[in-house]
């Protein structure tokens, strides 16, 4: 007789955040969590009280990794790098994005949750760090409107996939608007650059 396998819940979390990069959470099923584990369904009701617990750490595993792509030095410029990050996520993991951004009754509270990450990141960017914050949070929401609008538009295959390289341009000149805007408002004489 083999060995009876042992499934950490850690292995639980990582074939559902499997299976939602994959196919969003369309098939968010214990058996379709058990297939990619290669085992029964015990696995994931032993670790897990609801399907909606489950769903609750895909969610934030997911958040984390977008944050990891929010945080990557595409650019010299903190803030571009945010919003470049963020529409290279929605393309490179289309289902992810969905589930985080489009699909989730969470999304309000964790789109609130991630912007105050990336909030607390604008201090380290050396133009926006002069603005006031008040200012500072008015840009963030702005950039988050566009950039949220075009990597959906990029996950729902309704706009081609980009390059880095034009993702940056195209990022730096709708952002260079809005942050010009603001320090000419702030009365700041220095433009954005990247």
């Amino acid at each position: 007789m083999a060995p009876k396998t042992i499934f950490s819940r850690e292995d639980v979390i990582q074939a559902a955040f499997s299976l939602v990069k994959e196919s969003g959470f369309r098939d968010f099923t214990a058996r379709r969590i058990a297939e990619k584990l290669g085992s029964s369904t015990a696995p994931v009701y032993s670790y897990f009280k609801s399907m909606d617990e489950l769903k609750s750490e895909v969610l934030l595993r997911a958040e984390q990794l977008a944050l990891e792509y929010t945080m990557r030095p595409y650019t010299r410029s903190v803030f571009l790098n945010m919003g470049t990050g963020l529409v290279m996520f929605a393309q490179e993991n289309k289902e992810l994005f969905k589930a985080l951004i489009l699909e989730s009754p969470e999304a309000k509270q964790l789109l609130e949750e991630f912007a105050d990450s990336l909030y607390a990141e604008l201090d380290k960017d050396e133009l926006i760090s002069l603005l006031p914050g008040k200012d500072r949070r008015e840009i963030l929401i702005r950039m988050g409107m566009f950039t949220h609008g075009l990597a959906s538009l990029i996950s729902a295959g309704i706009y081609k996939e980009l390059s880095k390289k034009e993702i940056i341009s195209i990022m730096y000149n709708m952002g260079k608007d809005v942050i010009d805007m603001a320090l000419i408002k702030a009365g700041i004489k220095k433009n954005f650059t990247a």
